[in-house]
């Protein structure tokens, strides 16, 4: 019997010390699984919200040197200047081509999706009048009223998707901070339930040790 209370008292400390090991490892998982959530939070800010931002902003600023050169021909057309500008407008066409390529790559919400949507069949019709107006700008009176209404709808799409970029990075960074906060409470119950189990585990080997129940009345009650 003696034998065998030992063995209990001693599984008891062991015991605890499993449990200690199995939320380490568990809390460590969990840490792990937050810090990856975290720096994907993190990476999408950058790579689907600031970079995304810079370019469309670059495209607006695309969009006003066409509208500038265009009004700049049409000013005063003529044979040598409609080479020149059809040049430099297919240019600045295949640039905001190029970007809009890039864009469509990173990660789009829904309302993103729409923005972008509406945004490439406004530049589509921007494009087909403004080969319009090169061809023939004595009849530019209807057109010119035409594409000036859709360079106005064309920079107001790309305002509302620069501020799509501005609502979801909000969010990803809210998501982030609170990803932070949770693996910070977690740190600290980790702590705390090691400490409580460490002290536990201290408690029943200093009664093992020094048990406060006498040797000979331990015996007779094993006895």
């Amino acid at each position: 019997m003696k034998m065998l209370y030992k063995i209990h008292n001693k599984a008891k400390p062991a015991l605890l010390l499993m449990v200690v090991v199995l939320i380490v490892l568990g809390s460590s998982f969990i840490e792990k699984s937050l810090m990856k959530d975290m720096n994907s939070s993190v990476s999408s800010i950058y790579k689907d919200r600031l970079i995304p931002a810079s370019e469309l902003f670059f495209m607006n600023d695309l969009m006003y040197n066409k509208r500038f050169i265009l009004d700049q021909y049409l000013l005063h057309p003529s044979v040598e200047q409609k080479a020149a500008t059809t040049r430099q407008l297919a240019a600045y066409t295949r640039q905001i081509d190029s970007t809009i390529q890039k864009f469509e790559t990173t990660y789009l919400v829904d309302e993103e999706s729409r923005r972008l949507q509406a945004f490439k069949a406004n530049m589509n019709r921007y494009n087909a009048l403004e080969q319009r107006l090169l061809s023939n700008p004595p009849l530019s009176g209807r057109n010119t009223q035409e594409i000036a209404w859709i360079f106005k709808a064309i920079h107001q799409e790309l305002v509302l998707l620069s501020d799509i970029q501005i609502k979801v990075g909000k969010e990803l960074l809210h998501s982030s901070d609170a990803i932070q906060g949770n693996a910070r409470i977690l740190s600290n119950l980790q702590i705390a339930v090691i400490v409580i189990i460490t002290l536990i585990v201290q408690q029943a080997l200093l009664l093992d040790r020094h048990p406060l129940i006498p040797k000979n009345l331990k015996n007779f009650r094993l006895n």
